[in-house]
């Protein structure tokens, strides 16, 4: 059975995250496996009509109860984006969505993660694309009659910088809301990887995920933004192997 290493204590995150070696060793990717395991529903994980405007929202009203309570001359730094698919209208995908925060360094301000582990959010460590690309989440949102009732939501919290994790979320969000070709090119590659990874045999959310990746937008952002994580070398090969059997136009 999956286990898992959530934090909750804001000294002990804070430490973490402040200490190089430390948080290179926190198990991020067995958390996310005991996520996939214990609290992702088969259904959710890729919905072909999302309710985007009642996520949007959702995301809006929790900006402002997680920025409640950091003060002003630390929030002034702090940029809250919604990103991933949820912020993509039309683009099918997860009912779990994703949120970013921009700092102006890094680590970040004790203050926004103590700020984020006080609104229901645990530490989950560091994102495989990017060692400063801390990862919270959210496990059960509790919130009866909404769409998003019993999802999780993770945040990313990421220095706002001309390289990494951050700068793509923003720019793979922006251009596939501005560009047709890329939307396409990223909702097919969705699909396909679906059809692959989470049919009626297999549920393999990392599989799906990792091969999703693999479209020429993310590979190329990847690139200018000198993201060089293992599942980046992961996703050119998912790419290269759909092409080999026909599954990209």
């Amino acid at each position: 059975m999956a286990t898992h290493l959530f934090l909750k204590d804001p000294v002990e995150v804070n430490a973490i995250i402040n200490d190089v070696e430390r948080l290179k060793g926190h198990p991020t990717m067995p958390n996310l496996a005991y996520i996939q395991a214990n609290v992702q529903k088969k259904e959710d994980m890729f919905v072909p009509d999302l309710p985007h405007a009642e996520i949007k929202q959702w995301i809006l009203e929790e900006k402002v109860k997680v920025f409640s309570s950091v003060p002003d001359e630390v929030k002034s730094k702090l940029r809250w984006e919604h990103v991933g698919s949820t912020s993509i209208p039309g683009m099918p995908g997860s009912m779990f969505p994703d949120s970013l925060i921009l700092t102006q360094s890094f680590p970040p301000p004790k203050e926004i993660v103590t700020s984020l582990l006080a609104n229901g959010y645990d530490f989950i460590g560091a994102g495989p694309l990017d060692s400063e690309d801390i990862w919270f989440i959210k496990l059960h949102i509790n919130q009866p009659g909404h769409v998003l009732d019993g999802m999780y939501h993770k945040v990313h919290v990421a220095p706002d910088a001309d390289r990494g994790t951050g700068r793509l979320f923003l720019e793979f969000r922006d251009k596939c809301n501005s560009d047709r070709d890329a939307f396409e090119d990223y909702k097919n590659t969705k699909i396909a990887s679906a059809a692959k990874h989470l049919n009626s045999e297999t549920t393999d959310l990392f599989a799906y995920k990792i091969a999703k990746s693999g479209c020429s937008l993310y590979l190329a952002l990847g690139e200018k933004y000198q993201i060089n994580g293992v599942t980046v070398a992961m996703a050119k090969q998912a790419a290269a192997e759909r092409e080999s059997a026909g599954d990209l136009q």
